[in-house]
This record gives C-alpha cells, structure tokens and sequence, in this order.
C-alpha cells in the first residue's frame, strides 16, 4: 500500500493555515492548523510535520477515485513540485472534506447547546417547584 501526504500552506486573508491531505490506499483524510499571523519558517514547518503530526484532528473519508500510481522520474516530480509551490490553490477535495468536518462540528455544537439548555431550563423548574411548596408548608 503507498501512502501520500501533501502539506500546502496557504493565507486565508487575516491567518496562515497549513492543511495536510493524506491518500492511504482507499482513504482520504484532511486536516488543517492554523499557524499563526505571521509568514511560518521552516523550523516550525518541520517541527509541524515531525513531531505535532499525531496531535492533528483528520477527517477521514472514503476514497472514491482509485489512482493509478507510477514511478516518476526525479526531475520530472521537481518540475511538478516547484509548479505546485508556484500556485496557492487548495486542492476542491480538501476543501469539501473540511466543510464537512465543520458543518459536523457544527451541529454538535448545537446538540450540546440545546442539552445544556434544556437542563438550565429544567433546573429552573425545579427550583421554583421547591420554592412554591415550601411557601405552602403550612406555617
């Protein structure tokens, strides 16, 4: 099985974010960090792939297009490198598959909002039950 990984690091308007892809035999995980305002220097690059890389939150999915991996030659991957480097694109893929890792996010966020709040509610309710009758104890 050959496993591929790209790091592309990108600035979104206000914050550098590094996003990590990663094709593992019929897998695709995404994730993205957000490093900081100011431009990353390598140290912390390789400090971000080599010892931070378990600490990532990736979103797994299932990878529906089988690609057909062959042996590049050298350069040839240097010419595709430095092209690649040259453009600030993120790849749509990795684009949806974080979209989707937020909306899930998303909507767990919202499920334990309106637990908390139900419970807020009915803690209320309860006080004021203990309340009402202790008023009417008969003294």
């Amino acid at each position: 099985m050959v496993i591929r990984s790209c790091l592309t690091i990108v600035f979104d308007g206000s914050f550098y974010k590094a996003i990590l892809e990663c094709h593992d035999g019929d897998r695709y995980s995404v994730a993205s960090v957000i490093l900081g305002s100011s431009e990353p220097k390598m140290p912390l690059i390789l400090k971000l792939v080599n010892r931070d890389y378990l600490q990532f939150h990736f979103h797994h999915m299932e990878d529906d297009q089988k690609e057909n991996i062959k042996r590049i030659n050298p350069k040839r991957a240097q010419r595709l490198a430095s092209k690649s480097t040259k453009s600030q694109t993120i790849s749509t893929k990795a684009q949806a598959a974080l979209q989707k890792q937020f909306e899930e996010k998303k909507q767990l966020r919202k499920v334990k909002q309106a637990a908390k709040q139900q419970l807020i509610k009915e803690m209320r309710y309860q006080k004021r039950i203990i309340k009402h009758r202790q008023k009417h104890r008969g003294h």
